[in-house]
């Protein structure tokens, strides 16, 4: 026997957390960028400062990556935001992780 399809006439709207997630990682990812290139032009001597935005930066993202995972719990909510914070938020943490690694040997 099947089912009857069931209709939902409630207007659906974005996720506010999906969104927030997105705009951390895009600040993440903008971070990111200008610290790489402000480093290679000055050598990869760009001290203390740069380090301490990087980690900066990376806090973000681990809070954009955590608000983009709890969005998905939203009711009758879209969920486009929350994927594409999350994996934003997902690829950047990885981009700062090998960074780093590549930064200790």
């Amino acid at each position: 026997m099947s089912r009857k399809p069931t209709y939902s006439f409630a207007e659906k709207r974005h996720s506010q957390k999906g969104i927030t997630s997105t705009v951390l990682g895009a600040l993440s990812a903008v971070i990111c960028i200008v610290l790489v290139g402000i480093a290679m032009a000055s050598g990869g001597k760009g001290g203390a400062y740069l380090g301490a935005i990087g980690m900066t930066a990376v806090i973000i993202a681990a809070a954009g990556l955590v608000t983009g995972l709890r969005s998905f719990k939203e009711k009758n909510r879209l969920s486009f935001f929350s994927k594409a914070g999350s994996m934003i938020n997902g690829t950047i943490l990885v981009i700062w992780l090998a960074i780093y690694l590549f930064g200790v040997r």
